[in-house]
């Protein structure tokens, strides 16, 4: 299969098909793969699952009534989501039925199919239909697009990013121009494939941020950067149109963004936004993208990730692919899968456009994952933003201990960030509707020893000011933790400052008198949530801290009713991280003070191992410091909120922050990293 810049231009010219993805000189070499141990599996799931809706369909005496969409009618649907497939099996196994059923399809269910499915099953069986009915069908698709353009003329370059206005011009318009092009119905539209052609490299700048993020993040970022516009952009390529990988470096970069979003021990991607972690179509640009780019990775990416479980194909343990017709092309390619532990790409990620990081401790299933949300959002993809500027997520040890609560979940009181007085900065008023305000990431400085980044929620607080500030620590001798630093004015008074941890349902919340310890519902391991105050004498009344627990359900109350009956639907109880947490614990350490301004350090740990110890040191002024005592090393924090000066436990140094690591046997500095600094003295002696 060709996939070089312009492979398919002479079938164009000749009006041959298929020409989208395969040429007809691919049909023998594809019918052998299907022979091959991995494409063997992915037609028997193929013939298996479409054999009864092959037979209906072909059974019907009247196939416009069973195929047409509505309310009543559940097989009609299922049919249409299934006409590529269909169109395939007859191809490849010469299925008189099965192209007599994906031609039912194409003729009998008009606009509804979306010209985007329907055309890649018209391309991949066109020659097998006859003249009047590939006529039929392009001059349908041709009339949708003649209606389609224009009216999106006035429109779409304002929000080219809106998943919904894509789907209408390109899944269905420029995926079906592509498909009925030179077709005797379709007639002439050079002006509305030079629009169309516009609209894709507009909407490719805006779905896919800089470094290669999805800007309406899992669910809706996946499926359209991977599902529409990584289809459209392979069969661009091959029309000779329009190369991404050249042409919109971002584009290429989407793979690889993505690697950094799975949990540790793979099957899914961290939820961040209105959806799930769903990840459609994924066979498509993580296949294409892992040979592009020479990271086997994505191959493993795409293998491990699991979405619907009745549309995959398990090829080997540990490995599964949807039942397409791009599985079964790259079928030999998934054998060169490589684990991300053997091909070491970075373990930090940060896309600038979508303001999103992704920290971690390494690529073991073990290690410590954190994401950092600066909910940067584009104007030109509004609709499923939350306000989740300063919410981070966090697994460690295999468990899911920091969750992102997902769909339906907007406000702040949804998220893990610091409310102020127990109240969302900004309400949506009980509606499913998207937070208007931005945030901001404002620091990012990837680490060897601690990793940092920080954002500014002022908008979605609707205060004075909200930052926070985040590190990973990582390391040898300790356990890779968290922390974060809160500074927050309210309006310059008294205020209570919340600080939010949504947690797995399966997992538990202990209170401690000075700590909060969470228990992971899959392997019994912890995490221990600290809290540092100013000193007493920092302000005219010191600060102080209470914790609890509670229950959290969606924000959008007008759409979720019934919460605890939806969570009582799910099957088991690891199902609702992936979704829509309905109900789930929140841990809460409600602070009051005149700022804002405190410490956290959530340290994981087996459940065989002791809590480490943690004291908050004497420092200067407007500063904080922490003594963090493991079993061989002790760790000081310091973090200076404006004047740079970390003054605490022997360590004297001038920047932003620092954290310090010593030997608990000999006091010898063993590492250390320093936030935005130029010099750093342990204990009288200078290290930088």
């Amino acid at each position: 299969m060709n996939f070089n810049f312009g492979a398919a231009k002479k079938l164009y010219a000749r009006k041959l098909h298929p020409r989208l993805f395969i040429g007809p000189d691919d049909v023998e070499p594809l019918r052998r793969k299907a022979r091959s141990p991995y494409g063997r599996k992915v037609m028997a799931a193929l013939r298996g699952k479409l054999s009864p809706t092959i037979g209906q369909i072909v059974g019907s005496n009247d196939p416009a009534t069973l195929l047409k969409p509505d309310k009543s009618n559940s097989f009609a649907p299922v049919a249409i989501g299934h006409v590529c497939e269909i169109g395939l099996v007859g191809l490849l196994d010469n299925d008189g039925d099965a192209i007599e059923a994906a031609r039912r399809l194409l003729l009998n269910t008009g606009g509804c199919l979306g010209y985007g499915i329907g055309s890649e099953a018209f391309d991949l069986i066109a020659s097998r239909l006859r003249s009047e009915d590939r006529r039929a069908f392009a001059a349908r698709a041709a009339g949708a697009i003649r209606k389609q353009v224009p009216e999106a003329r006035s429109h779409y370059l304002k929000h080219a990013g809106h998943n919904i206005t894509i789907a209408q011009n390109m899944d269905w318009a420029l995926f079906a121009l592509l498909a009925i092009e030179g077709e005797p119905g379709a007639g002439e539209l050079e002006s509305e494939k030079a629009d169309l052609l516009r609209f894709f490299e507009a909407t490719l700048n805006v779905v896919i941020g800089p470094d290669g993020y999805p800007e309406e993040d899992m669910g809706y970022g996946t499926m359209v950067a991977g599902g529409i516009m990584g289809r459209l952009a392979e069969a661009l390529r091959r029309a000779g149109l329009y190369d991404a990988y050249r042409q919109c470096p971002r584009y290429a970069r989407f793979g690889q963004a993505i690697l950094h979003f799975v949990q540790p021990w793979g099957r899914h991607l961290i939820v961040t936004g209105d959806h799930s972690d769903e990840f459609r179509w994924r066979e498509t640009i993580l296949a294409r993208q892992a040979s592009e780019t020479r990271e086997p990775a994505l191959l493993w990416l795409l293998g491990t990730l699991l979405n619907d479980p009745a549309e995959e194909v398990l090829l080997r343990k540990g490995f599964q692919t949807p039942a397409t017709l791009m599985s079964l092309m790259f079928a030999d390619d998934f054998k060169k899968a490589r684990h991300p532990s053997l091909t070491r790409p970075p373990t930090q990620f940060r896309d600038r456009g979508r303001g999103i990081v992704s920290f971690r401790s390494g690529w073991r299933p073990d290690d410590t994952f954190v994401v950092f949300d600066g909910s940067q959002r584009s104007p030109s993809a509004q609709g499923h933003a939350h306000a989740s500027c300063g919410h981070f997520s966090l697994s460690a040890l295999g468990e899911y201990f920091g969750i992102d609560a997902g769909r339906y979940n907007i406000e702040q009181n949804c998220h893990n960030v610091v409310l102020i007085d127990g109240q969302s900065g900004r309400s949506t008023n009980g509606d499913w509707s998207y937070a208007k305000h931005d945030g901001l990431l404002t620091d990012y400085l990837p680490d060897a020893f601690c990793d940092f980044a920080a954002v500014d929620s002022s908008h979605q607080h609707n205060c004075y000011w909200a930052r926070r500030y985040l590190g990973l620590v990582k390391g040898d001798g300790a356990p890779s933790y968290v922390w974060t630093m809160e500074d927050i004015n309210k309006a310059n008074d008294w205020a209570e400052f919340w600080w939010q941890l949504h947690t797995s349902p399966v997992n538990t919340i202990t209170l401690h008198d000075t700590r909060a310890e969470i228990t992971g519902g899959c392997h019994g391991n912890r995490l221990d949530v600290h809290f540092a105050l100013p000193a007493p004498d920092s302000y005219p009344k010191p600060h102080a801290v209470t914790l609890s627990q509670d229950e959290a359900t969606p924000s959008s109350t007008h759409y979720i009713t019934d919460p605890y009956q939806r969570a009582k639907r799910c099957a088991l109880p690891l199902e609702t991280i992936h979704y829509s947490r309905y109900v789930r614990p929140r841990l809460l350490a409600k602070v009051s003070g005149y700022n804002g301004r405190f410490m956290s350090v959530m340290i994981p740990r087996r459940i065989t191992d002791e809590p480490a110890k943690i004291e908050r040191l004497p420092s200067i002024d407007n500063s904080l410091a922490v003594k963090i005592t493991f079993a061989t090393v002790e760790d000081t924090l310091i973090f200076a909120y404006e004047h740079n000066l970390l003054e605490a436990g022997g360590v004297n140094a001038r920047g932003q922050w620092c954290v310090v690591r010593q030997s608990r046997a000999t006091g010898k500095v063993l590492t250390y990293a320093l936030g935005h600094g130029a010099r750093l003295t342990v204990d009288g002696k200078r290290l930088i």
